[in-house]
């Protein structure tokens, strides 16, 4: 039996020490005061709620496994979203060829190309064909044509997402984010919610005598001496050190890397996020479910409730991606008022009955052209040391899935070296 310690109580963390810890004696250590990272939930009137938002698509495997395994999926209803684009205070619905021909600032051949291109991704586009070093860029001028490009995908994607050109970005983890069909996929997001999958896993490693260890401020890891000392002095042993933390974190503490390796995973950058929850009395706009706005502050308006409609109130959220370092430091009630007036552009009768401030710095890396001459594996030079999280998973996007999946997969190239 190994003593293996996990750095991080997100889903990726979580799940490898899980399914080690039918076999060895797993330690996880967590800086926050929860499990669960980015999928983590607030309570409010007896509800949670995820801190940022999350649902469950039907081509979800891992998700669905993991809240089956957990009796989370009954009595769940599959439905298929509306997705619309705001431009200018309008909304319109991109799924809607009527709605799709009205929006401003682009030609009508631009728009057909547009929509050419959503039919293209559902039926036909392949996204292992297109090199990891192509540019989103160029493969949007060549698929869709460079008006829909610089007028729809900067917009959607460059500019919202990540707020980096197109011309920087990978063209094959585009084609990724894309070929989930979130446009015409099926969603739903369990009664019980994301919360009750994590208390599910928190009881799995308690009953093997799993050690979770939260508000640990680590000191620093010592990679040669195998050990992880916090701040408090306690020191940690192990034979396998699993690491799920965002890479600039880690490197702070890390000691005894190999400097080729450690200078990789400094060219690592993450896209920050600020997200506010709040609720209404109504829905802003009832039926849609996702909408991506186009010259605003805020980038994204995704409507929960449209999906778990279980609440007093209609809960809502707002995220901002790309350019949200910004609003990182910034009050609360400083985020709110910025965010709603961005909101009132588009719903002028809308009562915020309360809100809540959420942000991290790290909500996703930075997939740009050159990653995977930098991006981490798996396994790394350092025999007992492991990573896992959706830094090691490209192309795939990162979601919760993904953070699932990368949970089985080192767990498995763990037990692989030592069997």
């Amino acid at each position: 039996m190994m003593k293996i310690i996990v750095l991080g109580a997100g889903l990726s963390g979580m799940i490898a020490g899980r399914e080690l810890s039918r076999e060895h004696d797993v330690t996880i250590l967590e800086k926050e005061d929860h499990t669960g990272g980015l999928a983590s939930s607030f309570a409010i009137e007896g509800q949670y709620i995820p801190k940022f938002y999350h649902h469950v698509i039907a081509s979800n495997a891992y998700t669905i496994r993991e809240l089956e395994r957990y009796g989370l999926m009954k009595e769940t209803a599959w439905k298929r979203i509306s997705m619309e684009i705001g431009i200018s205070g309008r909304l319109y619905n991109i799924r809607n060829p009527l709605d799709l021909i009205q929006i401003p600032g682009a030609s009508l051949w631009a728009k057909f190309r547009f929509g050419l291109f959503g039919l293209y991704t559902l039926f036909f586009m392949n996204p292992d064909t297109i090199p990891d070093d192509k540019a989103a860029q160029e493969y949007l001028y060549e698929q869709c044509g460079k008006e829909a490009t610089d007028f729809f995908w900067w917009n959607l994607y460059g500019r919202n997402k990540f707020n980096v050109p197109l011309e920087q970005l990978s063209a094959r983890q585009f084609a990724y984010r894309l070929y989930e069909k979130e446009v015409y996929e099926k969603f739903t997001f369990p009664p019980t919610g994301i919360q009750g999958m994590l208390e599910g896993i928190e009881k799995t490693l308690k009953d093997r005598r799993a050690e979770i260890h939260l508000n640990t401020a680590i000191a620093h890891v010592d990679l040669k001496g195998k050990k992880v000392v916090l701040s408090s002095g306690k020191t940690f042993h192990y034979d396998v050190l699993i690491n799920s933390i965002p890479m600039p974190e880690f490197l702070k503490v890390a000691y005894g890397l190999p400097e080729a390796y450690a200078a990789n995973l400094r060219r690592i950058r993450y896209c920050p996020a600020v997200c506010m929850c709040f609720a209404t009395r109504k829905f802003l706009k009832k039926g849609v479910y996702w909408m991506n706005l186009f010259g605003e502050r805020i980038h994204i308006i995704i409507q929960h409730s449209v999906l778990a409609d279980k609440y007093r109130d209609k809960i809502s959220w707002v995220i901002r991606y790309g350019g949200s370092e910004e609003d990182l430091n910034k009050s609360e009630d400083e985020i709110k008022k910025l965010y709603v007036q961005d909101l009132e552009h588009y719903f002028d009768n809308m009562e915020i009955v309360w809100f809540k401030i959420f942000r991290t710095p790290y909500a996703e890396p930075i997939w740009d052209k050159s990653y995977t001459g930098y991006s981490p594996g798996y396994e790394t030079p350092t025999p007992s040391l492991f990573m896992t999280g959706v830094q090691v998973m490209f192309p795939k996007i990162r979601d919760q899935n993904t953070a699932l999946e990368s949970g089985y997969e080192v767990a498995q190239r763990v037990r692989s070296h030592f069997p």
